[in-house]
Formats: C-alpha cells, sequence, structure tokens
C-alpha cells in the first residue's frame, strides 16, 4: 500500500530534493481533528512525513511490513495509529496513482540551509574586519568614554582627528574588527596638553609679607633683649667720641 500525505505539494517547497528536515506547522497545534487523533496516531504522523519527504513526489510504503520495520513499531502499534491517520485524511492512499507532484515555482521564503548562510557571511565580516565609513558620526557611548576616561580631552576633536587618521590609512592598515575598541585605545593614548604659562603672569615674591617678619631681624630682637644695658661709664665716651666727630 503506497500512502502520501494530504496537501504534501501545496505545504512542503524545497530547492534541492531529499531535504535533511521537513516543515511542520504551527498550524498544527490548532487543528481539532489532528488534536483528538490518539497517541499513537500523533507520534506516527511525523515519522510518516519524514518518510515522504524521500520522494519527489511524496509517496512511500505505507504497508505493514515496511512501516514496522523502518519504524521500529509492532504490529498493533501500526494498527492503531496508521489507521486513525489514513480514516482522518491526514493521509491518503496513492496505489497505483504514482502522480507526478509537480512542485511550487514559489521559492521558498526561509530555509535552514538559507539561515546557516546569512550566518556565515556574519561570521566572515565580523572575522574580516572593516574600515571606518567616512558618513560615521561621534557616537554617545564614546563621547561618554571619553569624558569618564580623559575628561581633559574634547570628544570632538579627539573624534575628528581619529576619523581622519584612519580614513586616510590605505589597505588593511585601515581594516579594524572593532571600532569601539579602537576608540578606546585612540582615547588612552592621547598625549596630556603641556601647559603654557606666560611669564607676565608669574608672581615672583621676593619680600616677605607684611604679616610675617624676617627671621634674622627676629633673632637680633631677641639678643637685644638678652644682653646687659651697656655701663654709663662707656655710653659717656662714645658719646664724647661721636661729639669730636660732629
Amino acid at each position: 500500500m503506497k500512502l502520501i500525505p494530504k496537501n504534501w505539494a501545496v505545504f512542503q517547497h524545497y530547492k534541492d530534493r531529499n531535504p535533511p528536515w521537513i516543515k511542520l506547522h504551527r498550524e498544527t497545534l490548532n487543528d481539532r481533528t489532528y488534536m483528538t487523533l490518539p497517541i499513537a496516531s500523533k507520534a506516527l504522523a511525523p515519522l510518516m512525513w519524514l518518510l515522504a519527504s524521500e520522494s519527489k513526489s511524496g509517496v512511500f510504503d505505507g504497508s505493514v511490513d515496511d512501516l514496522m520495520f523502518r519504524l521500529h513499531i509492532t504490529k498493533k502499534e501500526y494498527e492503531d495509529g496508521v489507521k486513525p491517520l489514513i480514516d482522518k485524511g491526514f493521509f491518503e492512499i496513492a496505489s497505483g496513482v504514482l502522480a507526478d507532484c509537480e512542485q511550487d515555482a514559489r521559492p521558498e521564503t526561509e530555509t535552514e540551509r538559507e539561515t546557516e548562510t546569512k550566518k556565515e557571511v556574519e561570521v566572515k565580516q565580523r572575522t574580516k574586519g572593516s574600515r571606518l565609513s567616512t558618513d560615521f558620526v561621534l557616537p554617545e557611548d564614546w563621547i561618554m568614554f571619553c569624558q569618564t576616561e580623559r575628561p581633559d580631552l574634547n570628544p570632538q576633536k579627539v573624534f575628528d582627528s581619529f576619523k581622519d587618521y584612519w580614513i586616510a590609512k590605505s589597505g588593511n592598515q585601515g581594516v579594524k574588527l572593532d571600532w569601539t575598541a579602537t576608540w578606546r585605545n585612540w582615547v588612552r593614548n592621547q598625549n596630556v596638553a603641556k601647559q603654557m604659562f606666560n611669564k607676565a603672569d608669574v608672581v615672583h615674591q621676593t619680600v616677605p609679607a607684611s604679616s610675617f617678619r624676617d627671621p634674622a631681624l627676629v633673632k637680633l630682637d631677641e639678643d637685644r633683649m638678652k644682653s646687659a644695658p651697656p655701663n654709663p661709664e662707656v655710653l659717656a665716651r662714645i658719646r664724647a667720641v661721636l661729639g669730636k666727630t660732629a
């Protein structure tokens, strides 16, 4: 006995035959007829759909002996599971009607292989790196990093020199895997600008402030206080000498 899934040509579209997987439509969960099938039938249905995917037409051998061998089931499990699928119309008997089920020319919107190919392309792009676009603008997170890491810098000016430098680089020298990391290193490696002073603005203090006395003068005052008063006779002689010279 040959069987074929109902509407197989409508629901299964492949660019290549003998696909390693089949489409299991989510709408099956809302199919009351399917959900009321015996557990044995719901368990066998996906396996029988896989058998159908092995041929271009979707027709496969649904005999007791073949399914018992291919699906590793008993005769009772076959009778309990397969008959309700046929009675409810999920599989049709195609004995002697090996019609050529032409595939719909409509291309598949998404296949497992196509999805894998997209991922491979993304991985290659990440590993190959990229150049900095000429219309690239300073991102907000780059500004925040610069302000946090080097508050002494102007983020926009640093970015302008960063962008001009890397856009001007030719060949592989201008290709980077991670431009954000490149920016962080660029900011960290910026030289601190040397502070320039106008000599006219620098005050050279050569005279002690009025609130502070010269230590030498303080020492003289202390010594004077400690010394004994001069002898009156000596003072008289000094005055006499001074009078003669005047």
